[in-house]
């Protein structure tokens, strides 16, 4: 059976939601250390009230230092401008075609899609780990069109 391709209206997403999905995602998965790094700072200022300046120096020094880690390894990776630039996108049985505004054109295949998940204004194909294409749900010229590609054009798995 044959699929139909799906194209999009222009779209692009703003580098702060591109950052803000990203940050959503690394802290789900590095939530721990944080509840164990404040854990640890509270019982060492209840044995030793000087610890308090430590936590000040962790939260003022290092928890902003992660955040430029993460935006200078990950949200300025060459493969996030596809998401930021405004773009025309194509879905079909292939993959994912952008077409950007000076004619230029970048393919990403199923296969490099790890898995898909969407919230209510975002569709997030992860590339990797941290690496993320973001397709706004509103791009698509149809409801008709959104629900045909989550019905009938292969693509991994998709989690909500």
């Amino acid at each position: 059976m044959e699929t139909r391709s799906i194209v999009t209206h222009p779209c692009k997403v703003s580098p702060q939601h591109y950052f803000g999905q990203l940050l959503k995602i690394w802290l789900r998965a590095n939530w721990a250390w944080f509840v164990l790094g404040i854990a640890l700072l509270v019982a060492l200022a209840i044995h030793n009230p000087l610890f308090v300046y430590v936590g000040l120096i962790v939260v003022f020094l290092v928890f902003p230092l992660i955040f430029y880690y993460l935006w200078f390894a990950y949200a300025l990776h060459p493969d996030c401008r596809a998401s930021i630039l405004s773009k025309s996108v194509t879905l079909n049985s292939d993959g994912i075609i952008c077409t950007f505004d000076d004619g230029r054109e970048e393919a990403i295949p199923w296969e490099r899609i790890s898995h898909i998940s969407y919230s209510s204004t975002d569709i997030i194909f992860h590339l990797s780990k941290y690496i993320l294409f973001i397709l706004p749900c509103d791009a698509f010229l149809s409801t008709d069109d959104l629900e045909y590609f989550f019905k009938k054009i292969p693509h991994p798995d998709i989690r909500n």
